[in-house]
């Protein structure tokens, strides 16, 4: 897909989408150019027969000519519209552009400048309308037809159209557009049959991305791993025919970075349980656990190409979570790299095991911030729903700038608590700490289990497991992977 900026009139578009807020006339450039090439007929539909309030998400389609169709997006009341309102109306207006038989480019009108209150996640300038319409735009139009016989038209081109597109403009439309690239990246890896997603398929695929963006790389093999002491991860993966991999990808600026973060992603390709083995159908979608190593791998792609002046170090322990006579048991003792022993309580609490040898490893590197990003926790879903990602971590500051950040982003976060009196969840009497601790606040417990396992004052935990797949179509994301927290953590890294 090509990402364009033009002026209004050098469009190539079949469909072009403006807007309408509720009860109010659009005297905007484009709607004037719109209003020409229908000879007056559209300003008529809209206003004289009204045709369409303009409430949020409305859309009404109207043919201008054989060769231009027109999209009217109604944005609500403007006094009431944010950013994250912006991007579901975008996304909304992409599927619906989607059904236009031949239409191959859309354009979309850049929006005016929107300050209405002292919220900062609620204003925003024509920048961040640019960026939010190209991710968005890309989130509506998304689906994944690799495997039906009959493949439907698809979208090639999305325009941003304005008369004045300056610099600061050109860049947010930049960062929609890798971040578009990002989230279909890691949705389309999700998608993936787990069949053909083992550790050693992404492994390959992280060595392709190395070469294609010129980044440093180093893939540890099973024996490699073991050497490094981390014994914790190498359990979790000892029941399945496909052996681990562990990966480290590095993006240095040309210049000297103002800071370095490492970012880690979970990296289940396969989550059976082990012998705690999961019923059929909490399995069914367990092919999804390796969201965090594909959301990872998507964001290093993005960082890349617009080469801001930050170290970037991605890792992923990938490994299968299978039950046979070699898995790991109930019961067992396991030493992390860092040394510490936890005993198996659960076999299928294996995500934040993996994870505990990848923050020891994240310790060797000397960087300024940890972020680790998985699936980890079903109490998640149950404290915060569908839509909203529980966030953790040690430092205020930096949870506080990542909330403000997810707002900006049009994402939802919410932060969960990581207190001392949680390791009595996790007491045992043989080990340092059990992997579980029952049913009670399990998400902050686990977060509390992987705190042991950093020695960075700066370290953010994001779990995605309620939020990592749309079970249903909501306002912005259709069924499916959702690339959650991409966006965020593009800009987070970004600011």
């Amino acid at each position: 897909m090509r990402f364009l900026t033009k002026k209004i009139e050098e469009n190539c578009s079949d469909m072009i989408i403006s807007y309408m807020f509720e009860n109010e006339r659009n005297d905007s450039e484009m709607f004037k150019y719109l209003n020409k090439l229908s000879n007056k007929e559209l300003e008529k539909q809209l206003y004289e027969y009204k045709t369409i309030k303009g409430a949020l998400s409305e859309t009404f389609k109207y043919s201008l000519n054989n060769d231009k169709k027109v999209i009217i997006l109604g944005l609500g009341k403007k006094e009431n519209l944010t950013r994250k309102k912006f991007a579901q109306a975008i996304a909304s207006a992409a599927r619906c552009a989607k059904t236009i038989t031949g239409a191959k480019t859309i354009g979309f009108e850049l929006i005016e400048n929107i300050n209405q209150c002292d919220c900062n996640y609620s204003n925003f300038e024509k920048d961040d309308a640019a960026k939010i319409i190209f991710s968005s735009a890309r989130i509506g139009l998304y689906s994944f037809d690799k495997y039906l016989h009959e493949k439907k038209d698809t979208i090639e081109t999305i325009e941003i159209l304005d008369n004045e597109i300056n610099s600061k403009i050109e860049y947010g439309a930049q960062i929609g557009a890798y971040t578009s690239y990002a989230m279909k990246f890691a949705k389309d890896l999700v998608n993936e049959s787990a069949q053909i997603v083992t550790p050693e398929y992404i492994a390959d695929l992280a060595c392709e991305i190395a070469k294609e963006h010129n980044l440093n790389i180093k893939i540890y093999n099973k024996k490699e791993i073991k050497e490094l002491g981390m014994n914790a991860f190498l359990a979790v993966g000892q029941g399945s025919v496909n052996e681990p991999k562990f990966i480290h990808l590095t993006y240095k600026p040309k210049q000297n970075p103002r800071k370095k973060i490492a970012l880690i992603g979970k990296g289940i390709t396969f989550d059976a349980g082990g012998l705690d083995i999961k019923p059929a159908t909490s399995m069914l979608n367990m092919k999804n656990d390796m969201t965090g190593a594909a959301s990872v791998l998507g964001i290093i792609q993005a960082i890349s190409k617009i080469e801001p002046d930050i170290e970037l170090h991605v890792l992923s322990a990938l490994c299968e979570n299978m039950p046979s006579g070699s898995s790991y048991k109930q019961g067992d003792v396991l030493t992390a790299k860092n040394g510490k022993t936890i005993e198996v309580d659960n076999t299928d609490a294996e995500g934040r095991i993996t994870l505990a040898d990848a923050l020891c490893y994240a310790d060797t590197l000397e960087v300024d911030e940890v972020i680790d990003i998985a699936t980890l926790t079903g109490a998640v879903i149950v404290s915060l729903g569908t839509n909203i990602t529980g966030i953790m971590g040690n430092n205020q500051k930096q949870i506080d700038k990542f909330i403000e950040i997810s707002k900006k982003s049009c994402e939802n976060t919410w932060q969960m608590p990581i207190l001392d009196e949680l390791k009595e969840n996790l007491k045992s009497d043989i080990a340092d700490m059990k992997n579980t601790g029952g049913k009670n606040a399990g998400t902050s417990t686990a977060a509390w289990f992987l705190s042991n396992f950093t020695k960075s004052k700066n370290w953010l935990h994001i779990d995605i497991a309620g939020t990592a797949m749309a079970d249903k179509l909501n306002k912005e994301t259709i069924f499916g992977p959702s690339g959650v927290m991409i966006r965020t953590l593009i800009n987070y890294l970004l600011s």
